[in-house]
């Protein structure tokens, strides 16, 4: 499969760079060192959906094996949700008033991180014993983070372009969530159930009942089967405990797979070219001065 992706990326490139009339992808975005914020917003928009996505597929599932119920844990996303919408619209606003874009969203994106994992705790110290007091603070502080960068790198990248790349781009740096979310989900729950696996092999105790259960067992190392193997355990079962245990551990994991990415973010932002939305204006407003300039030494000569 990697093979085949990247001969099919050569293969794309090659067509698009030589053969394509009107390429979808143009090789000069990417290659301008001016116009650098393109690819840079296209791949910090690919990773910031990479988080979007994980979150929003495997919390509901974390939740309801550390004993939420179906509803409870779909509806504690919602806060996540509802925080990245708010601050989304709020930065938005604020950037169009005051500025500093560049610095706005670098520090949205440096929220992500503390978000989901660090020594104080957040996202990756949840654990069967949580509250939902705390699920819901750690999930706004994390929507925080997302939604701070949500639109704005979409701006970013527009910013300082000519008029007639302005469609491409936006067709480009819109196609980047669906393409990061795929990633997430699927890298994230690699690593999740890698984790599970691995830590549930290594359980004596649960090792020993999956080879030696009854023909009524139905604990699976699948961890997309977790929730109905808890679910068929009584609540003094220790293979209960060692799988609730395993996915918290598997969970963790994922998390800091999320940090990582957040981190490969932050270094991209600091290589951002300045994002200045007066630039064009100003530009536009000092040639017609000088235009306006120009016809009246034209008249003062005529006059004279």
């Amino acid at each position: 499969m990697l093979c085949a992706l990247g001969v099919s990326g050569i293969a794309f490139c090659v067509v698009e760079g030589r053969y394509a009339k009107m390429p979808i992808a143009p090789g000069r975005l990417f290659v301008r060192w001016g116009w650098r914020n393109v690819p840079i917003m296209m791949i910090t928009r690919t990773l910031l959906f990479f988080h979007n996505f994980a979150m929003i597929f495997y919390i509901p599932i974390f939740l309801q094996v550390i004993g939420l119920s179906t509803v409870i844990s779909s509806a504690l996303i919602i806060p996540f949700l509802a925080m990245a919408a708010i601050s989304s619209s709020a930065v938005n606003a604020t950037a169009s008033k005051y500025g500093y874009v560049r610095t706005m969203c670098t520090c949205g994106i440096a929220i992500i991180p503390i978000g989901m994992a660090s020594r104080s705790g957040l996202m990756s110290t949840l654990n069967e014993k949580s509250s939902i007091g705390r699920i819901v603070g750690y999930s706004l502080i994390s929507g925080l983070g997302f939604g701070s960068a949500t639109q704005i790198t979409m701006v970013i990248a527009q910013v300082g372009l000519p008029a007639d790349e302005l469609s491409t781009v936006t067709a480009l740096v819109g196609a980047a969530p669906t393409l990061g979310g795929t990633l997430g989900v699927a890298v994230v729950g690699t690593v999740i159930n890698n984790a599970y696996q691995q830590t549930v092999r290594r359980s004596a105790i649960a090792s020993s009942f999956i080879q030696h259960g009854s023909a009524n067992s139905t604990i699976s190392l699948n961890p997309s089967d977790v929730i109905s193997s808890i679910s068929s355990l009584a609540p003094e079962n220790p293979v209960r405990n060692v799988l609730i245990t395993a996915y918290v551990s598997a969970w963790k994991k994922g998390c800091y797979t999320l940090v990582g990415v957040a981190i490969m973010q932050l270094v991209l932002c600091a290589m951002m070219r300045r994002v200045d939305f007066d630039s064009a204006l100003k530009k536009e407003e000092g040639q017609l001065d000088e235009n306006r300039q120009n016809v009246v030494e034209e008249d003062i000569k005529i006059a004279g």
